[in-house]
């Protein structure tokens, strides 16, 4: 429905649930209040005359988008209000003109710095502060813990039909999917779990923890541990100084390019770190994309000669006590963390990390991890391989598909659409073999200790097939044409 206003100086309080409001001439108030109903979309376009939107007191705010010229923030109710021609109005945070509250007005630019943006990117849109509410005038953060909201897909501008293509596909029996997950945002459209299972059973990682250690090392980066990723691997592995590892660098390590053979299967190795070390370099690096895990294996041993700290101890401070993950990341028997595989934790966890990387780092009003790294880490290094630093990207011959994607062993995965605001998540069937209470690889029992492992069910999917069905997912959101383009906000 569009409202469409006088050509007077006219007060607006938006409340209609699915309405667009068409202010005409004249210098026109909107009244952005509490009132707006649950899941309502709410579109001002008004591009006429000086005009002021407020938004008043007791505003709860889930999370806020600004492009150039169109802002978007939804409400913890779910409720989203867009603002088109943004960068035309003025905005007073804590005003309210029906009460007679004026308070002090700023411009687009002044405005959405109190949302902790100081620039707007060249295209699309970037996330700013989450979780604040107004109170007394100023923005504050609110005390309200993260929660999933579970809706339907309609209310996101999903198709359901498309939604129950994907999790039928995942859920056949020979898939042996445990859990399944689909995000739009901060809501779950679609979660699924086999019988037996429920949001509280773990499931495993294998290579999809890749991306995680790729993500550490972004936000060692960030903070200087490492300078860049032009350094030379022996600057933070010097045993290998004044050898041929001297010419690898550390873009040649993540992105599976090093030149260094393999043993092979490094899971049965008691000491994983010992045996990735014991290489030699048989090719140029750069010329041949290797899948290795072996070079995985020492982006962990990087970070802890970086920073100072083990891999695990960083990885709790700097991310996974960030965004509230209880994790358990498997060592071998030399203690040192498996940073090519083996997370424990439950799927909306895995979910939760997809989500930070889909809001460019950011959770909870805190940049985990700069936008630049995601950019870079999830972009295709060249052309012998879909592959970044430690992430998947997807094409085809007829597609290169706008997602990317974190992939482990018998076909666990997180698949990201960032400008979509869309993650989906899923795992096979896991059990612990051996040990219940021991999250240390021992293939072997050795001196009288019980062996511990890991193991999944088989479950690979045909990737061209379920990658057409999230690009179906997402190509299609149902946004009426005189909403902010999808192109803005995703």
């Amino acid at each position: 429905m569009t409202i469409n206003y006088s050509s007077d100086n006219d007060i607006i309080i938006p409340t209609l649930h699915n309405t667009t409001y068409r202010g005409l001439e004249g210098d026109d108030t909107y009244i952005i209040t509490s009132a707006i109903s649950d899941e309502s979309k709410i579109n001002i376009i008004d591009t006429e005359g000086t005009n002021i939107i407020q938004l008043t007191d007791g505003l709860s705010i889930l999370s806020s988008k600004f492009a150039s010229t169109a802002f978007q923030i939804t409400l913890t109710n779910n409720a989203e209000i867009t603002i088109n021609s943004s960068h035309k109005n003025f905005y007073e945070i804590g005003g309210n003109a029906t009460i007679g509250l004026i308070v002090d007005q700023n411009n687009y630019e002044d405005f959405v710095i109190n949302f902790g943006i100081n620039s707007f990117p060249s295209s699309n849109s970037i996330s700013g502060l989450s979780n604040v509410m107004i109170e007394n005038g100023r923005l504050i953060l609110s005390n309200k813990q993260f929660s999933w909201q579970i809706i339907s897909p309609e209310s996101v501008g999903l198709d359901s039909s498309k939604v129950n293509a994907l999790m039928n596909f995942v859920k056949s029996e020979e898939a042996n999917t445990q859990a399944a997950i689909l995000l739009k945002g901060s809501n779950i459209v679609a979660e699924y779990y086999a019988d037996n299972y429920d949001e509280k059973s773990i499931v495993t990682s294998w290579s999809v923890a890749k991306s995680f250690t790729s993500t550490l090392i972004g936000i060692a980066i960030d903070e200087g541990f490492i300078n860049s990723i032009e350094d030379p691997i022996t600057d933070y592995l010097p045993g290998w100084k004044g050898q041929e590892q001297d010419k690898i660098l550390l873009k040649h390590l993540l992105s599976m390019r090093s030149g260094m053979e393999d043993h092979g299967f490094v899971y049965v190795m008691p000491d994983m770190v010992s045996h990735s070390l014991d290489r030699d370099v048989i090719r140029p690096p750069e010329t041949l994309f290797r899948y290795s895990n072996e070079d995985s294996m020492l982006l962990g041993e990087i970070i802890q000669n970086a920073t100072g700290l083990s891999f695990q101890e960083y990885a709790d401070k700097k991310l996974f006590n960030l965004i509230d993950i209880n994790e358990t990341w498997w060592t071998d028997q030399g203690g040192n963390t498996i940073t090519y595989a083996s997370i424990d934790m439950t799927p909306r966890e895995f979910a939760k990390f997809g989500l930070m990387i889909a809001q460019e780092g950011s959770w909870e009003n805190q940049q985990i991890v700069s936008s630049n790294w995601i950019d870079l880490a999830t972009s295709k290094y060249d052309n012998l391989m879909p592959y970044g630093f430690q992430w998947w990207t997807s094409e085809t011959e007829d597609i290169d598909y706008p997602f990317f994607s974190a992939r482990g062993l018998d076909g666990q995965l997180i698949y990201i659409w960032p400008e979509k605001d869309l993650v989906f998540v899923r795992f096979t069937a896991y059990k612990k073999i051996g040990d219940q209470d021991s999250s240390t690889v021992r293939v072997n029992s050795i001196g009288g200790l019980e062996v511990s492992y890991q193991q999944t069910e088989t479950g690979n999917l045909n990737t061209n097939k379920l990658e057409e069905l999230i690009y179906d997912i997402g190509n299609d959101l149902m946004i009426s044409s005189n909403l902010i383009s999808v192109n803005d906000f995703g």
